[in-house]
């Protein structure tokens, strides 16, 4: 079953800052928006006209840990944006059957209420990145000379491509199903709630984390201290 989880896994190596990463990353980061070109499709798709109630996500908080259990050990490839073979698998079947739950309208509530909850982070990610963009390129003018041009030319290229990559992502969110007012009220008193799980098991943050801690990039963080 798709979760946020493997979405900001996609979707954060495209906001990398690609010239400090050079060229395999730059290509890396196409390679995600790509994949979520095909996940929004595969999204539209399998939710369809689905809709879902204050009951679907009570639901959902209630089995989350079971959920994400059962998907860690199950059919999905890394690389695999399948959402309807999930309606095919004897163990969901299972699953859902021991909970009560109808499988292949509980699934579909599901993707469509964790999709909601992807568009709103990338959104809201798309509407901060013009400050903070602002703020980085502000900070490397201010280190022009001590960079020296090619440096302060890679790392301004690398702000750019940044920026493109984020509205792209911001883009791609915005075919992804948008909340009825009803549905977006029950998001908004259960947001907390939701967030704080999908957080507790989410590797995106983590996978981010590891290119900041990569050795190339390290070389240039005297780049960034002050005088």
């Amino acid at each position: 079953m798709m979760t946020v989880r493997k979405l900001l896994n996609v979707a954060l190596i495209a906001l990398v800052p690609v010239a400090v990463f050079a060229q395999d990353v730059e290509q890396a980061a196409e390679e995600a928006l790509e994949s979520l070109d095909q996940m929004s499709v595969e999204v539209n798709n399998f939710v369809g006209d689905v809709r879902f109630d204050e009951s679907d996500v009570k639901s959902l908080i209630e089995l989350w840990e079971e959920y994400t259990e059962f998907e860690e050990d199950d059919y999905e490839s890394d690389d695999d944006f399948d959402f309807v073979s999930v309606l095919n698998d004897d163990a969901y079947l299972s699953w859902a059957a021991s909970h009560g739950l109808e499988a292949e309208d509980w699934a579909r509530k599901t993707v469509r209420i964790t999709m909601m909850l992807y568009r709103e982070q990338m959104l809201e990610a798309a509407r901060v990145m013009p400050e903070q963009m602002a703020q980085q390129m502000a900070m490397i003018e201010g280190q022009r000379e001590q960079l020296g041009e090619e440096m302060y030319q890679q790392m301004k290229q690398g702000m750019e491509e940044s920026a493109r990559y984020g509205n792209a992502i911001a883009e791609n969110a915005r075919s992804l199903p948008e909340p009825t007012a009803a549905e977006q009220a029950i998001l908004d008193k259960y947001r907390a709630e939701l967030m704080t799980l999908m957080e507790s098991d989410d590797e995106g943050e983590e996978y981010y984390d590891e290119y900041y801690e990569d050795e190339e990039y390290n070389e240039n963080d005297d780049y960034y201290e002050e005088d």
